[in-house]
């Protein structure tokens, strides 16, 4: 087999059962499109939404239906059109838009209307919407890795740095929606911020063990692995040392490179691959065309550790 895609469960076994996915050529691969992890479908880079999700008119009908539906609710700015940030809660539009794309008038607002108030409902155990205490919400602790600029908007998440772009914050998982934890849930909780990484990383790593990652291989040669589950943290992964090992392992390698340019998008690739510098432009190609964009940082991954590339590796990546 030249070329293909392979679908590499998780955990690993110890001798994998594998299928096959027909794919073109690595290069042909890389210069029209990606194959998402777990869908089966091939998802082209220079088509992330249709235009009334990406050019925010979208967000803006669900932005007045909210305020009709909850008056008190407080709409807070984003820069991604695909989600809408209501009070805590960040809900994605891009599971809602193709259910009431061929929709309209009553029928489009009520399933519209529908979907919010599923999503706004407070979580189990929390009639108020406003956990109270930390033991009753501690397993559902995530991390998630965003960019800087949203400290902008929402200067009081709980957060540290993570590279010259992103930071780590923390996030309570539920249902189609997770909720960042701030610096006032913190002092509700009366905990520190410092209480709050270790169960969120044991938690996320927990719910890695089925994250699957395709491998693209050619000339019979693992060359790029991509992770895109679609559970909203596959971005975040890259704060998994063990979910990276398993990585570096597939693809034969004791140094990758790695990328995250959208929330829903992890690549790796080995450090020392010809393709280093093609795989690179694609990174930023995602990161301008996707959903809920990250960064187009490049991370190196070895002995046990992820950090930002140096400039001698940037350049070396045509950086």
């Amino acid at each position: 087999m030249a070329g293909g895609v392979i679908f590499w469960p998780r955990p690993i076994p110890a001798e994998p059962s594998m299928s096959v996915y027909p794919s073109p050529s690595w290069r042909r691969f890389l210069a029209g499109s990606l194959l998402f992890a777990g869908t089966g479908s091939l998802v082209h880079s220079g088509v992330a939404y249709a235009d009334a999700l990406s050019d925010g008119r979208f967000r803006s009908e669900v932005a007045e239906i909210v305020r009709a539906v909850e008056p008190t609710a407080t709409i807070l700015p984003d820069p991604d059109p695909g989600q809408i940030r209501v009070g805590r809660f960040t809900i994605a539009l891009t599971n809602l838009y193709p259910r009431v794309a061929t929709l309209s008038g009553t029928d489009r607002r009520q399933a519209i209307e529908s979907y919010l108030t599923e999503l706004m409902r407070p979580a189990p155990g929390t009639p108020s919407g406003d956990p109270q205490t930390f033991e009753t919400v501690k397993s559902r602790l995530r991390v998630q890795l965003v960019p800087r600029e949203v400290l902008r908007q929402t200067p009081e998440l709980v957060h540290r740095a993570f590279s010259e772009t992103l930071i780590v914050t923390y996030v309570l998982d539920e249902p189609n929606r997770y909720q960042y934890v701030t610096r006032p849930m913190l002092a509700r909780w009366n905990i520190d911020a410092a209480s709050l990484e270790a169960p969120a990383l044991v938690n996320l790593a927990a719910a890695s063990k089925k994250a699957n990652f395709r491998l693209a291989l050619a000339d019979d040669v693992p060359v790029l692995a991509l992770v895109a589950t679609g559970d909203n943290y596959d971005a975040a992964r890259l704060m998994l040392p063990y979910y990276l090992t398993q990585i570096a392992e597939a693809l034969k390698t004791d140094s990758l490179t790695l990328a995250i340019p959208t929330r829903d998008l992890l690549m790796a690739w080995p450090a020392d691959s010809k393709a280093r510098q093609d795989l690179a432009e694609e990174v930023r190609k995602q990161m301008r065309t996707g959903a809920y964009a990250r960064t187009d940082e490049l991370f190196r991954f070895e002995r046990g550790a992820v950090r930002p590339l140096t400039v001698a590796e940037r350049a070396d990546h045509g950086r």
